[in-house]
């Protein structure tokens, strides 16, 4: 069993009369990546910042392995903090930002330079230990402020939107980078991020924050395919959504179409309920399937790696979202103002009371 290192015990945070943080209650794992998720004003970053000592909750405990780390201040928590703006020091080159953490500890010469040259090479700066950071790439740049934040070894590394300030490429490969550079250092990384595409790719597991509160938390699998509410479902990925009511032990659309689905416990006849599709789960001229729909392609918009199809059927106002391999869109050659079938299955289909 995976020793948990971070409790938050009935955390809150309040701002006068205003309520950013909410009875939060988390147990973050050891040598785990960790999201914290969420829309702006979510309360993720107020989060963080208590779990730095930036500031102080107004309710609950923080325990690092059982240990109550509120009245600590930052400098004496073996926690480090990584600012999305990285703050590195510009006179300064490579090895010097690196090093200045463990010289204000005053650690002999020997032990900053062997932490230092370990660090170079578990960040894959090296080469460049001589640079200053105007002399670097921003993916150089943010590689330095993650090795200034390991060096210290810290048992607990924040990360506070690290990658918001990189392109879209550059981006993707330093979100495998991080991921590299956790599992070899072995320490537990808490990162809060608005994207949720860099949730699902670097995290083992997901806090959704909403309005201050727990929304959900489970693994990238659990969250994109499991999603406890219809919040959680559109802020993870594309959703279709239809509108529905429970008649007689069936789900039937505004239009009358009966809908094949597992119903969730909670939700009762005569009922409204909220009925969610993935995009990827829908198919185009599937004639086998649970539920099927017919429609007419109103737009097209090729991706690369998929066609997304927008298919106008009765079942609602707006158009579906349907998404195509690039293998399927090569057989199938759909145009704008093409008549189609949809299918998808029932157990691709999840429910929610409205």
């Amino acid at each position: 069993m995976i020793e948990t290192l971070l409790s938050l015990k009935g955390i809150a945070k309040s701002y006068g009369s205003v309520r950013a943080v909410s009875d939060l209650n988390l147990d973050i794992r050891q040598n785990e990546f960790f999201a914290l998720l969420g829309a702006s004003g979510s309360g993720k970053t107020t989060v963080l910042r208590m779990l730095a000592g930036f500031e102080t909750p107004t309710e609950g405990q923080i325990l690092l392995q059982g240990r109550d780390i509120v009245p600590l201040p930052p400098n004496r928590r073996p926690v480090n903090l990584m600012f999305q703006s990285y703050a590195l020091f510009p006179h300064m080159t490579v090895s010097q930002n690196l090093a200045y953490g463990l010289e204000m500890e005053r650690l002999s010469r020997a032990e900053v330079k062997s932490r230092v040259d370990e660090m170079l090479e578990i960040v894959q700066l090296s080469h460049l230990s001589r640079r200053k950071p105007d002399q670097l790439s921003g993916g150089q740049r943010q590689r330095v402020a993650l090795g200034r934040a390991l060096v210290k070894r810290p048992r607990l590394l924040l990360l506070d939107e690290p990658l918001g300030a990189l392109d879209k490429k550059l981006r993707g490969e330093m979100q495998m980078e991080l991921k590299r550079i956790q599992s070899e250092f072995g320490i537990t990384f808490i990162v809060v991020t608005h994207d949720q595409e860099e949730a699902l790719v670097m995290a083992d597991r997901i806090a959704i924050l909403k309005d201050g509160g727990l929304l959900q938390c489970g693994t990238p699998h659990e969250i994109y395919e499991h999603p406890g509410s219809r919040y959680a479902a559109d802020f993870i990925g594309e959703m279709n959504f239809l509108s529905g009511r429970v008649r007689a032990g069936e789900l039937v659309t505004e239009d009358g179409t009966r809908i094949a689905a597992p119903v969730p416990a909670d939700v009762m006849p005569g009922d409204t309920v909220d009925i969610a599709i993935r995009p990827e789960r829908m198919k185009i001229g599937t004639t086998n399937l649970e539920n099927m729909v017919k429609g007419q392609v109103v737009a097209t918009a090729y991706l690369g790696l998929d066609l997304q199809v927008h298919v106008q059927t009765a079942l609602a106002a707006k158009p579906l979202l349907v998404r195509m391999t690039a293998q399927e869109v090569d057989t199938a050659q759909l145009v704008e103002g093409d008549d189609v079938t949809i299918g998808w299955t029932a157990q691709d289909t999840r429910v929610f009371r409205a």
